[in-house]
């Protein structure tokens, strides 16, 4: 194994033109891997992160790229340990930084491997400021995408298939093929680990892969068929996106001063827009949120449209996430759900001693950190190492989960159970991390995963009602 080498003593056989191809694609948009990029890298030990990450070691000197290998070990496999330690070795081989995390607890399904994956990703790209976070996802991952979204019902966007880009996650393989990157891998000298999941017939993706996929070769160039149908999606869908924001904006250009944004939200003159197609209204409500950093759900946006056509005055719907949709006389603004004036939320900056207070819905809490005492109150105990810093105590927000032992609970059915009054909701004390995780809600639930097993080092958190009841 080893890096592939460079152009100027490569081996016989070595496929250079991908190389070539790849640079050619990072000059189209400068965006995706800009020079002098600190990147992490997604590794999991198959052909297609290995190609990857050579393929980017390879570019790194005359890009000036910084790389740093990131494998997440979901604990599933019996082997998986096993592939942690190859991908480290991988990493070592080419002289780069690399993080290793493994699961402590269990995950079930596709989604939660998923989410537990990226949500490592965002942390170690904080932690070490990275600008972007790469993953392999490749052309025949594009065309298995698709098929499966076609299957299970799917719109314009959805045949765009998997994005080069979206946020700081870069995917700049999706226009090579499998077989290529892996006779570029056997060129290099490079072996790979077969990932068990990738022909498991218990996993749809592995089904048209292995099934449907090589029947519909055998009677049409697929491949170039669904490629061709991505990249008709991607430019029609764009056209589209213009079209609403243009026609949108001729509308509010009669009614002057129809649209105004600022930090608070979107303001549009309901009369501009209440009449459109109610598929204009949907797209104008997410491009909207995107531009606010939001991601409507299917939900949120088939409510958003009903609201701004028939919603009444003085009237408000959350759209999930932490967006608001309200309307007062004839405008409706698209806003960030707001807090209640009276809070006062508290910042556990480190895992140092400290003390200080929360005000959540009018009621004041004591909170002392980094060492047990001995008031009265409510208590968590964690391993520092394991949350990210700055922790904060605020209110309750819509859309809020806790991962406990028993499973993913959302905050406003545990509530319910506790038979806590909508009224009181904003008094009760939600502990989160800097990445989003709630760790706590006090008096109530604490999340799983929270102590590392046979760790004698913990950090106590205390919090108590000014007066002395506990929350």
């Amino acid at each position: 194994m080893g890096r592939c080498p460079t152009t100027e003593g490569h081996a016989p056989g070595v496929d250079r033109p991908i190389i070539d191809r790849l640079r050619e694609f990072l000059e189209i948009d400068p965006t995706l891997l800009p020079f002098r990029s600190h990147l992490v890298v997604g590794v999991s030990g198959g052909s297609d992160s290995l190609a990857l990450l050579h393929l980017l070691a390879d570019l790194a000197p005359e890009r000036e790229f910084v790389l740093h290998v990131a494998h997440y070990d979901h604990a599933v496999a019996d082997d998986s340990a096993d592939a942690a330690e190859r991908v480290r070795g991988h990493a070592d081989r080419l002289a780069l930084p690399c993080s290793v995390e493994r699961s402590e607890e269990e995950l079930a399904g596709q989604l939660a491997y998923r989410r537990a994956r990226f949500a490592f990703l965002d942390r170690l790209a904080d932690r070490i400021a990275a600008d972007r976070i790469v993953l392999a996802h490749q052309a025949d991952d594009q065309i298995e995408t698709v098929l499966l979204r076609l299957a299970r019902g799917t719109g314009l966007r959805g045949l765009r298939g998997i994005p080069a880009r979206r946020g700081r996650i870069v995917r700049p393989l999706v226009g090579f093929g499998r077989a290529e990157l892996r006779e570029y891998l056997t060129g290099c000298g490079v072996e790979w680990h077969e990932d068990p999941g990738n022909i498991d017939i218990g996993y749809a993706r592995a089904r048209v892969r292995g099934g449907l996929l090589p029947a519909l070769r055998t009677v049409a160039d697929v491949d170039r068929t669904l490629s061709g149908l991505t990249a008709a999606a991607d430019r029609a869908d764009r056209a589209m996106d213009v079209t609403v924001v243009r026609k949108t904006s001729r509308a509010l250009d009669v009614s002057a001063s129809a649209c105004d944004t600022d930090s608070r939200g979107v303001q549009i003159a309901r009369s501009a827009v209440a009449e459109y197609d109610r598929a204009e209204i949907a797209r104008l409500l997410r491009i909207l949120a995107r531009d606010m950093g939001f991601r409507l759900t299917r939900g949120g946006t088939r409510a958003g449209v009903e609201f701004i056509r028939h919603g009444l005055s003085g009237r408000w719907i959350d759209m999930g996430g932490g967006l608001r949709l309200s309307r007062e006389y004839d405008w409706v603004r698209l806003a960030r759900v707001p807090r209640d004036r009276t809070d006062a939320h508290l910042l556990i900056e480190t895992a140092s001693e400290g003390d200080g207070t929360a005000t959540l819905g009018g009621c004041v809490y004591e909170v002392a950190w980094g060492r047990p005492t001995d008031e009265c109150g409510d208590s968590l105990e964690l391993d520092p190492g394991r949350v990210k810093f700055p922790l904060r105590f605020r209110a309750p927000q819509p859309g809020d989960r806790i991962r406990t032992k028993a499973g993913s609970r959302k905050l406003k059915k545990l509530l319910n159970e506790r038979r806590i009054p909508v009224s009181g909701r904003r008094r009760v004390p939600v502990l989160e991390s800097a990445d989003g995780r709630i760790l706590w809600i006090a008096g109530h639930a604490m999340a799983s995963g929270l102590r590392t097993p046979g760790s004698g080092g913990s950090f106590t958190i205390e919090l108590r009602r000014a007066g002395g009841r506990e929350p």
